[in-house]
């Protein structure tokens, strides 16, 4: 049997810093909306364009990172480097997108805009070397299951956290004018911390074979059919991606309680780390596509019953949510997996090994798929007459309902789609 080069501390390095980097981002990416329209007072649609055009310059600077990663030589490799440059300017920039300035409504707009995409853009450069990493730390199939299993488990701690504590301090900040920024300044140093354990304490092992050239390589990305399948079932999902931002409406309008989005989140979670705690035995007895179209699957359907059924009753409320957590978690450490995967695949087509492009455009999918789905809502609140900081109107709060429902019912549904014909090679279940 082959022995791992990984010891524990290396791969709980690795782990731990996607908990640092998971509870900077889906802190962002959960109270960014509601801290844009009920702080700053900008409006739903005009939060919703912000999230589009910040998307819109990421389709060039992601790419680009990926480039000057593959192109990175340095005595730390090419990837870690960037780790450890990146963590204060991502802990400074995620606090100053929650400042609650004190600017007229246009100027707060442009603020927004300048610091929110500044903040995507440096974001970036943590995301596309720190999981390029995950597959040059080794190419044994086992390893890269322990340490996806581990990480994923670990970020969606990290997810948790992001959801659950800063409801509750907010709750205890209620009057200060700056409870966001406070919160975001403990989630950020904290996030910081551990993400620079992924530095100190893991090695590349993986090399690329070949020198990569210049931006005519990304064109290569067109031969890697298993990741673009992967990617364009991600962008279908999109709105599977936001039930963080929609459980703050959800809660504070329809439940007429602020606090129990902590419950909500909290059930999300823990049955997200309970699935992928299961996922290793799964893999013994199913293939990925299995799983992960399994997944989709029994969330579709998780989210057309809570809309079938309402929400008069909260413990089935939280049954369902707990079921689309479990779904969400299968899905997660098996597309991280299949990203891996796949670069293995372009290195035996192509002869080059481009963990920074192919995770750029990982990267760059996740941003965009967030940013639809929080634009989508934008639009969803807007036509169903959303107005924020008063009692709703039945119409504003089928609305909220419909995106905790039927949006990502259909979305999940659409995800399957282009993982129809997709194929794993010959393997081994581990």
């Amino acid at each position: 049997m082959k022995q791992s080069l990984l010891s524990k501390k290396e791969i709980y390095s690795f782990a731990f810093a996607g908990l640092g980097q998971n509870l900077i981002y889906n802190f962002s990416a959960t109270f960014i909306m509601i801290f844009y329209t009920d702080v700053l007072g900008l409006a739903a649609l005009s939060v919703g364009t912000l999230m589009l055009v910040a998307r819109v310059w990421d389709a060039i600077n992601d790419p680009i990172m990926g480039i000057i990663v593959d192109k990175t030589n340095t005595r730390w490799g090419k990837l870690r480097p960037y780790l450890l440059g990146v963590a204060i300017p991502m802990a400074v920039f995620t606090i100053l997108t929650f400042l609650n300035v004190e600017l007229p409504t246009n100027t707060k707009l442009v603020y927004a805009y300048v610091t929110y995409i500044a903040w995507g853009m440096i974001y970036t450069v943590s995301d596309v070397p720190y999981w390029g990493l995950s597959s040059a730390m080794s190419d044994d199939p086992k390893d890269r299951l322990n340490i996806m299993t581990i990480a994923r488990i670990m970020s969606n701690v990290g997810l948790a956290i992001a959801i659950v504590v800063p409801p509750i301090v907010l709750g205890l900040l209620q009057d200060h004018p700056q409870r966001y920024a406070i919160v975001a300044t403990g989630i950020s140093v904290l996030g910081a911390a551990l993400f620079l354990l992924a530095f100190f304490n893991t090695k590349e092992r993986v090399t690329r074979p070949t020198e990569v050239s210049h931006i005519k390589d990304f064109a290569l990305l067109k031969e890697n059919k298993p990741l673009l399948q992967l990617q364009s079932s991600r962008m279908l999902g999109a709105f599977r991606m936001v039930l963080g931002a929609a459980g703050t409406y959800f809660a504070k309008y329809n439940l007429n309680n602020e606090g129990l989005f902590s419950l909500l989140g909290a059930t999300l979670i823990l049955s997200m780390i309970f699935a992928m705690m299961l996922t290793p035995m799964l893999r013994r007895y199913l293939s990925k596509k299995a799983l992960y179209q399994g997944g989709l699957v029994i969330q579709a359907l998780a989210h057309i019953m809570l809309f079938v059924v309402g929400y008069s009753s909260l413990p089935l409320v939280l049954f369902l949510m707990f079921v689309v957590g479990f779904s969400m978690g299968l899905n997660d450490v098996i597309m991280y997996i299949m990203v891996n995967d796949s670069i293995d695949y372009l290195q035996r087509k192509t002869q080059k090994r481009l963990e920074g492009m192919v995770f750029s455009l990982h990267t760059f999918t996740t941003k965009l798929q967030t940013a639809i789905g929080l634009f989508v809502m934008g639009l969803v609140l807007n036509m169903f007459g959303f107005i924020e900081n008063v009692p709703q109107s039945e119409s504003s709060m089928f609305g909220i309902f419909m995106l905790l429902t039927l949006l990502p019912a259909a979305s999940s549904l659409l995800s399957l789609i282009p993982m129809l014909k997709y194929k794993e090679e010959k393997e081994t279940l581990v």
